[in-house]
C-alpha cells in the first residue's frame, strides 16, 4: 500500500520519495489507522537491494518531484538497456559479470557509487524493519526479485524482447541460462541480510495472456522452477506476484512443491478458478480489484470480500488482500472494510 499510505497520511508522493523517514511514518500511520492489518509488505517506497548487484532489471525510474509532478505516481521509464548483440556477452559473462562491465557505460556511474547507494538504502530498510519488529508489525518481503523473463523483457523493452524470442531464441536462451543462478544468488544474499524469509517474485510478463504456452514452457517455467527450488531449499517462501491473466498457466503451478508457495493474483486472473486448480496445493493471495477500492462502495467491497472468504478461503490457504498494489486513490473506508471483514466474518462454513 505504498502510494495509498502516502496520500492517506497527507504527504505528496514527492515528499515520500525524497524522505524515507516520512514515507515510513506514513506507512506506520496508515497501518495503525486500519487497525486489523496483519503485516506490512515493505516499510518504504523502494525494495532492499544488495550493494553492487541486481536481482531486478536496473530500470530507470521517473520520480515524483524530480521527473514528474509532485503528487504523481512514479513510473518506469522503459528503455533498451542492452542490445541484441549483447546476448552473447551475457551468455559468456553471466548476469553479474555483464552488469559489472555494462552498467557504468549506460548510467555514467561507477559500480562503487552504485554499491554505496544500494547499501545506504538497504541499511535504511533494516533499521525500519527493526522498528516494526519492536512494535510487533511483521514485514512481509525480504527481497523482491524479477523472474528471468521479466528482467530480460524490462532490459530489452517488451516489444524488442518479443521479437528476440521469435528471431534469435537460442541466443536468448543461452543468456537466460547464464543469468538465472546469478539472480538467484543475489536474492539469497539479500535475504541473508534482511532475514525475512519471503521472496517476492515479479512475474508480470510470462503469462498466457501475453505469450502462448510453448514460449512460457521454454523461457519462463524452467527458470521459475529453479527459483522455487533454490528458495524453498533455503527455507524461503516464494511469493509469486502474478499480474496479468495467468489462467492458462495455473495447472503448471501444481508441479511446484506442495504447501510451499503463494500465488499472488491481481483481479485479471479468475481467482475462483485458481482456487479450483490450486486447492490443497498452493496458497492464494488477492485479489480485491483496484477499481472496487477506488470507485466502489463499502458494500461492494464487503460483498466481494465475503465471497472471497467463502469460496477461496474455504479449507484455508488464502490471504485476503488487494489485487496488486492498493491504488493511490482508494477510499480509506473501502480499504478499512476489506481489512475489518476478517474480524467480523469467518466464512459460512
Amino acid at each position: 500500500m505504498s502510494a495509498f499510505a502516502v496520500r492517506n497520511a497527507g504527504l505528496t508522493q514527492a515528499e515520500a520519495w525524497g524522505d524515507p523517514g516520512k514515507a515510513f511514518e506514513a506507512f506506520l500511520h496508515t497501518f495503525r489507522q486500519l487497525e486489523h492489518c496483519d503485516m506490512l509488505a515493505r516499510t518504504n517506497m523502494t525494495w532492499p537491494m544488495i550493494g553492487g548487484k541486481f536481482h531486478n532489471a536496473p530500470v530507470r525510474n521517473k520520480i515524483p518531484g524530480k521527473h514528474l509532478p509532485e503528487d504523481a505516481l512514479n513510473q518506469i521509464d522503459e528503455r533498451e538497456l542492452f542490445s541484441r548483440e549483447d546476448y552473447d556477452k551475457i551468455a559468456a559473462l553471466g548476469w553479474n559479470g555483464f552488469w559489472e562491465e555494462h552498467y557504468p557505460k549506460i548510467s555514467g556511474r561507477t559500480i562503487d557509487s552504485l554499491t554505496t547507494k544500494q547499501n545506504h538504502g538497504l541499511n535504511i530498510y533494516l533499521d525500519q524493519v527493526k522498528v516494526c519488529k519492536e512494535q510487533a508489525i511483521p514485514v512481509l518481503v525480504g527481497v523482491a526479485v524479477d523472474s528471468v523473463l521479466m528482467a530480460f523483457s524490462l532490459c530489452r523493452t517488451m516489444t524488442k524482447f518479443t521479437m528476440d524470442l521469435f528471431e534469435i531464441p537460442s541466443k536468448v536462451k543461452a543468456a537466460m541460462d547464464a543469468s538465472c543462478d546469478d539472480i538467484i544468488q543475489n536474492a539469497l544474499e539479500t535475504l541473508a541480510i534482511t532475514k525475512i524469509p519471503y521472496a517476492w517474485i515479479v512475474l508480470e510478463r510470462g503469462s498466457s495472456s501475453i505469450y502462448r504456452l510453448e514460449l512460457f514452457e521454454e523461457f519462463e517455467w524452467p527458470y521459475l522452477q529453479r527459483y522455487v527450488d533454490a528458495l524453498v531449499s533455503s527455507g524461503v517462501t516464494p511469493w509469486m506476484h502474478l499480474d496479468t491473466d495467468w489462467g492458462g498457466n495455473l495447472p503448471y503451478f501444481r508441479q511446484l512443491p506442495r504447501g510451499k508457495c503463494v500465488a499472488d493474483l491481481d483481479s485479471t486472473t479468475d481467482i475462483f478458478r485458481a482456487k479450483e486448480v490450486l486447492k490443497g496445493h498452493m496458497c492464494i493471495s488477492g485479489d480485491v480489484p483496484a477499481a472496487t477500492l477506488s470507485m466502489g462502495t463499502k458494500k461492494d467491497v464487503y460483498d466481494y470480500c465475503k465471497r472471497l472468504i467463502d469460496v477461496v478461503g474455504r479449507d484455508g490457504g488464502f490471504f485476503l488482500t488487494t489485487g496488486c498494489e492498493c491504488p493511490i486513490d482508494a477510499k480509506f473506508e473501502n480499504v478499512k472494510t476489506m481489512v475489518d471483514i476478517v474480524v467480523e466474518y469467518r466464512g459460512k462454513d
